[in-house]
């Protein structure tokens, strides 16, 4: 069953528009990919001079932020269920036993062009991914963050999916030091309005025609969310404590 937040008391509309990507997106998104990654992570940036293999596969789809102005890219974000394989970050780490059987969609790739408007391209992304969560009866929306990347995620209420405060090695990103972190479906919205949080009112009580996931494909097939494999062993750090872990 799904579970739907309805407290809309207002419509915003944006000078952008968030929808899923079309082939003629994918080249614009790679750029804008290849732009972000390399400011910080120019290893892999490298890699990604062109639409990767799992834009295009299903379980994933590829949000974008277009420019109303000129149809220009300027926000781009990957999600990724484990409707027929495992996350990204299964590569790299074992999921605790609770996770097991249940749904789960993690954001990957999260680029935006830099900008007075990057915050609110930022957060209409991730609307678009809770969006999409809620649609398919997601049950934990999933994020991996580098340091400090990963504190945008506790500004979130986003919680740890292992030990608290661990960085693990993600294959994914090129073996960087990432912890990993999920917001949990039923409770998030709770969350929110308890703590009074900034974007409760974006998320929740606002509608935002222009952030629409209709093209989205759904995932209305058997999911296979069972734990499949023991990830290999991976460095990771704990900064809370000052130590190196393995």
């Amino acid at each position: 069953m799904k579970t739907k937040f309805q407290f809309i008391d207002s419509i915003e509309i944006l000078p952008f528009r968030v929808e899923v990507a079309t082939a003629s997106d994918l080249e614009q998104v790679a750029k804008l990919r290849v732009s972000c990654y390399g400011k910080h992570l120019p290893a892999v940036a490298a890699k990604l001079f062109k639409p990767e293999a799992s834009d295009y596969e299903l379980g994933c789809e590829v949000f974008v932020a277009k420019s109303k102005m000129d149809d220009t890219v300027i926000g781009s974000l990957r999600t990724h269920a484990n409707v027929l394989a495992p996350l990204p970050i299964e590569a790299s780490l074992d999921l605790p036993s609770e996770f097991f059987g249940t749904r789960m969609v993690e954001g990957t790739r999260l680029c935006i062009q830099s900008g007075l408007s990057a915050s609110l391209v930022r957060a209409s992304l991730l609307k678009a991914q809770f969006k999409y969560c809620e649609e398919n009866s997601v049950e934990s929306m999933v994020a991996t963050g580098r340091k400090p990347v990963d504190r945008m995620y506790d500004g979130l209420h986003f919680l740890d999916i292992a030990e608290q405060n661990v960085f693990y090695a993600m294959e994914h990103v090129g073996g960087l030091l990432h912890r990993a972190m999920y917001l949990p479906m039923l409770t998030g919205e709770e969350t929110w309005r308890l703590n009074k949080h900034p974007l409760h009112k974006f998320f929740f009580e606002t509608d935002h025609p222009d952030i629409d996931i209709t093209g989205a494909k759904p995932l209305n097939m058997p999911w296979s969310t069972s734990h499949r494999y023991s990830a290999p062993q991976q460095h990771c750090v704990d900064y809370s404590m000052g130590l190196s872990v393995f």
